[in-house]
């Protein structure tokens, strides 16, 4: 395969052929490429090479057993000297023309023998087929999910209202200076026109994976604003996360964004450094990132 960015069909294809390791260089990088950006071959790519190795560690070849070894030997044994009593046969003169030979005889023998082989041959395959389809069907689905679904699910089970904060502080470098220390989370916290900051909530976003969400009040419309930030290096760790695919790519300098509908609500996202933030109100999405500075609604024009 030439060098050039893949089509999602072409990465599809190599997925089996990266997992086994017959992948030339230059296709796994292109792939690995690929799927950096496109969460939903990722998440394919990842399910076949746990599938593997689950197949590698609960079915291992298991090594024949001397019964089994010692009738394949024989028949196979049998099967070679029947060929050659045929061929010894085949070139003795014919005494009497009408005397039935004995080759029909050895002949049916040696097809029988092989009949029985192949079903034995069939009834092992059909026990390993059928292992292996209960395997599949027991196997758990790794679960994902959305960035602004779950986004919108945590608006809604706060109905938009006002959550008590894990870092209680109206001083946006005070809490980027406790976000740092304590949780490992350096970032900027955006500074919103009109809107007073009330802190950050840290809590569980998703299960197994925790991040902060910044809480904006507007007074002159009485309603919150809730900003989730992410650490794009712990996105791609935990593998399970992921944000829609049309935001990611449209969100390049910091003054880009991308507006989502989910459920009515408008999220709005963007990338800042290495964090991805995701903000949701009740105002239209262009309207809320007016109030992040320094996004502009320009920029989408």
């Amino acid at each position: 395969m030439s060098k050039h960015n893949l089509t999602k069909v072409e990465a599809l294809k190599l997925i089996v052929p990266v997992v086994d390791g017959e992948a030339t260089a230059d296709e796994r990088q292109a792939f690995m490429d690929f799927i950096a950006d496109h969460p939903d071959v990722r998440n394919k790519y990842e399910s076949m090479k746990n599938t593997k190795s689950l197949l590698s560690s609960r079915c291992p070849c298991e090594t024949a057993p001397d019964s089994l070894k010692k009738f394949v030997n024989k028949v196979c044994n049998k099967s070679s000297a029947e060929k050659e009593t045929e061929n010894s046969i085949s070139n003795m003169p014919d005494r009497d023309p009408k005397q039935p030979s004995s080759k029909s005889y050895s002949s049916s023998d040696g097809n029988l023998k092989k009949l029985i082989f192949g079903v034995a041959a069939s009834v092992l395959f059909l026990i390993a087929g059928w292992q292996l389809f209960s395997f599949f069907n027991s196997s758990p689905q790794q679960p994902s999910y959305n960035i602004e679904e779950y986004a919108y699910r945590h608006f809604n089970k706060h109905n938009g209202n006002y959550v008590e904060p894990t870092i209680n502080t109206a001083s946006l470098g005070n809490a980027e200076i406790t976000l740092a220390a304590d949780y490992n989370m350096p970032m900027t916290i955006p500074s919103l026109k009109n809107a007073s900051f009330k802190g950050i909530v840290y809590n569980e976003f998703v299960p197994n994976f925790k991040a902060p969400m910044l809480e904006y009040h507007l007074p002159s419309a009485d309603e919150y604003i809730y900003i989730f930030a992410f650490k794009i290096k712990q996105l791609k760790a935990f593998k399970k996360l992921f944000r829609n695919q049309e935001a990611v790519n449209t969100c390049d300098r910091p003054k880009d964004f991308h507006v989502r509908e989910v459920e009515g609500k408008h999220i709005v996202s963007w990338k800042w450094n290495n964090v991805w933030y995701a903000a949701i109100s009740n105002h239209n999405g262009d309207k809320l990132a007016s109030l992040v500075k320094p996004l502009q609604f320009s920029s989408r024009k």
